[in-house]
This record gives C-alpha cells, sequence and structure tokens, in this order.
C-alpha cells in the first residue's frame, strides 16, 4: 500500500521542497515530519491539516487509493485472506469450498465512479494518538470530505487547538466527544450533532470511557 508517508515524500519532492522548508510552511517540526514520511509517526488530525494547507492540497489526497484495498477476512478457518467473486467462484468449482459464510468484494463496485463504498473498504488514515478516519465516499470529491472517525479513549485531535477552511457538520454515533471551539465547550453524546466553522480555532477529544464513533461532512468554501 503506498502509504500516508509515502505520499507525503512524493508530493513534497515534487514541488521541490526540503523538509525544513515544509515543516516551516507547516509550522511542524523537520524532525516530526521525517518520521511522518518513514513510517515512524503519524500525524495528528492538527498536523495533516497543517501539511495538507502547506502543501496547497485538500487532506482527501493522503487517503489510500481505490487500489489499495483492505482485506476482508473469511469466518471459516479454511479459507483465509480475501476473495473476489471470480476467486470463490473457481474455488467452488474445483471443490475446494464448500459451504462458508464469507463477504465478497464486488468486483463491479471497486472504480471511483460506483456509488456504494462497503464497510470493508474504506479508505482509512490512521493518526496520532488513536484517531481514525474513514472515507465514506468512493472517491475525491472536490470541496467536500464525508467522513466516519473514531476517536479512542482519551484521543484528541491535538495538542493545540486546530484552523481550517471548511465548515463542519457532525453527528455522535457513539461514545462522548468535548468539542471546545474557540472560548466555548460543548460535550456531545450519542445522537446529538453539531455544525460550526472550521475557520474558528478548535479541538476534539474523546472524554468518554468507551470509542467514540461519529460521522462527520466538512464543506469546504474556498
Amino acid at each position: 500500500m503506498f502509504g500516508l508517508g509515502e505520499k507525503l515524500r512524493t508530493i513534497r519532492l515534487n514541488q521541490n521542497l526540503s523538509l525544513r522548508e515544509l515543516a516551516a510552511k507547516a509550522e511542524l517540526s523537520a524532525s516530526l515530519l521525517s518520521q511522518i514520511e518513514n513510517g515512524k509517526a503519524n500525524p495528528s488530525v492538527r498536523s495533516l491539516y497543517s501539511i495538507a494547507d502547506a502543501l496547497s492540497l485538500p487532506v482527501d489526497y493522503f487517503f489510500p487509493k481505490n487500489g489499495d484495498k483492505k482485506e476482508i477476512e473469511l469466518t471459516s478457518d479454511a479459507v483465509p485472506g480475501s476473495m473476489t467473486v471470480s476467486e470463490i467462484r473457481a474455488a467452488q468449482a474445483s471443490a475446494l469450498i464448500d459451504k462458508i459464510e464469507f463477504e465478497v468484494i464486488d468486483e463491479s463496485e471497486q472504480s471511483s465512479n460506483a456509488p456504494v463504498v462497503r464497510v470493508h473498504a474504506r479508505p482509512t488514515i490512521e493518526l496520532e494518538g488513536g484517531v481514525t478516519w474513514d472515507r465514506l465516499i468512493p472517491g475525491p470529491e472536490e470541496g467536500i470530505e464525508f467522513l466516519h472517525i473514531r476517536y479512542e479513549v482519551g484521543a484528541r485531535s491535538g495538542a493545540k487547538m486546530s484552523r481550517h477552511n471548511g465548515r463542519e457538520f457532525t453527528l455522535i454515533l457513539e461514545g462522548e466527544l468535548l468539542l471546545e471551539l474557540g472560548f466555548e465547550n460543548y460535550l456531545l453524546k450519542p445522537g446529538d450533532s453539531i455544525i460550526f466553522d472550521s475557520t474558528t480555532p478548535h479541538r476534539l477529544t474523546n472524554v468518554g470511557p468507551v470509542l467514540m464513533h461519529a460521522v462527520s461532512v466538512i464543506f469546504n468554501r474556498d
């Protein structure tokens, strides 16, 4: 898989930027950028937005491409790994598998033109401190991000408040999320939703005892 660090190094070199130059533009340390590029550290939410802004890119650039699939494990131990429709049919025809429970990667749904994103095929970014983003759309959409976000207990979007272009719409599905927004604090619980301008300094923290799940739409207005 062409990971986040490799993507970062590739675009940095394409823009003829040194680590120090990009670090200065993103207001991060060159050491942190080097660790991210080498897969030794994950950026925080705040850092990822800072890097994307410094490179004049949407954060969507850092998601895996459509060809980078997650493995889907079969529930039977007899056939490990993931199988496409054609592979399963071939195995059945050869009497290699008789009756198993499985989830299938539908070959017709793998292009960015397909309207469906299966739960096991979401492009995912692992961020610092137990934050995960799953993209809920098949491919990049100009001006909008549609995400399933997960925060481990105690996870937060960054050590400092973040601000970036956009307007955010978030619905909490499970757990609790503390949103520090400017000089106000909002504790969000399952079923709560919130909307705010991303240009307002903000920070997200899971202050609850369980994993926090939410759906977030970020509408970028440049």
